[in-house]
């Protein structure tokens, strides 16, 4: 076997044995963007429900001090 045909065998590996790599890390990069994503709108889900729980007790609280002031006066 000559030496250059076994350079280029070798060759040949490392560059499938990037490009696998790249292709591990580049599936890597795609999940942790779509886990971003899902945490990012669970956050939004959970932020959404925390202000109409918000405006919600705003509501009856107001109701409940108007109703109080009408009372005495």
């Amino acid at each position: 076997m000559p030496v250059s045909e076994h350079r280029s065998e070798y060759a040949l590996r490392r560059e499938e044995e990037r490009a696998a790599r790249r292709d591990r890390l580049r599936f890597a990069a795609g999940m942790s963007d779509f886990v971003g994503v899902v945490l990012g709108f669970a956050c939004i889900l959970l932020l959404l429900l925390l202000l109409f729980s918000l405006v919600s007790w705003l509501r009856r609280d107001i109701l409940a001090t108007f109703t109080m002031l009408r009372s005495r006066f």
